[in-house]
């Protein structure tokens, strides 16, 4: 059966676009404390920014649907239209344009990033996806360094310390999606896993290397250690985003000639086991 957006509880992506647009109403309105007439123009702009964002997921959701969004560039090129004077505003607001804003609307501004950080992510998730399920996707094998890989899961879970290899290694795959799929490895870590502490490691067997990322978090219970990269599968059906952040981790590594495997245990953690080849040197 094909997954249509309601499978996938829309609501997801809709509810924190309607979350922005009554915070920044209720900005406006005075609610929390006083704006300057430049800061109420930034405020003025997200929201309607955001109800953009929102007529532009109700014709995804009424029109096109997951599988076909891809099937129109313009959906895409319209997103990032709307997503980047979003980004632009808050950050005059956070920067102190045209004065500092109150320790309210502070609270607010990190709620909202927050929440557009995960509008957006969605959507390059369904996106993505999108684009695998018509074929769209071309991908050029080069070689990689590991570090880039690294640096990926790094910036994902900058609250944790994860070193850097201590020696150099270069692998094989496509330099856009390999790392995009350890991004989204990270993701699943950072939003659902509630870890104290990661781990990443590289063993070098023939011409291959091993790549292990391990978390100390909740994990869970799965009969099936091949349902988490099916699409849509979530652990926990209260967690944010659609589920699909796996799966294109799965497609991206085995496009890249690599193959991924998972374990968890519930309140043991995680682990994520990616294995790649190395590339001729």
């Amino acid at each position: 059966m094909v997954k249509t957006m309601a499978d996938t509880s829309y609501n997801k992506i809709l509810d924190p676009v309607s979350d922005i647009i009554t915070s920044m109403e209720s900005i406006i309105s005075g609610a929390f404390g006083n704006t300057t007439g430049d800061q109420r123009e930034s405020y003025k702009r997200i929201h309607a920014n955001c109800w953009g964002l929102h007529t532009l997921v109700m014709d995804v959701i009424t029109s096109l649907g997951i599988e076909d969004v891809a099937t129109r560039p313009e959906v895409y090129d319209r997103f990032q239209g709307l997503m980047r004077p979003i980004y632009s505003n808050m950050e005059d607001l956070t920067r102190g344009y045209d004065g500092d804003i109150s320790e309210e609307q502070e609270l607010i501004m990190e709620f909202v990033e927050s929440a557009v950080n995960s509008i957006e992510h969605m959507m390059n998730n369904l996106w993505h996806y999108s684009l695998l399920k018509h074929d769209k996707i071309d991908y050029n094998i080069s070689t990689i360094d590991i570090s880039v890989l690294t640096k990926k899961i790094q910036s994902v879970l900058k609250d944790h310390e994860i070193p850097d290899l201590i020696f150099p290694i270069h692998v094989l795959g496509d330099k856009t999606y390999l790392p995009y799929a350890f991004g989204e490895i990270a993701y699943n870590i950072k939003h659902h896993a509630y870890v104290d502490n990661v781990s990443f490691e590289a063993q070098i067997y023939a011409n291959r290397v091993d790549l292990t990322v391990y978390d100390d978090g909740y994990g869970f219970n799965c009969d099936n250690m091949n349902k988490p990269f099916q699409p849509f599968w979530q652990s926990d059906a209260s967690n944010d985003g659609f589920g699909l952040g796996l799966y294109l981790a799965k497609m991206f590594i085995e496009k890249s000639r690599g193959t991924i495997s998972i374990s968890s245990e519930q309140q043991k953690g995680t682990l994520v086991k990616v294995s790649l080849p190395l590339a001729q040197s």
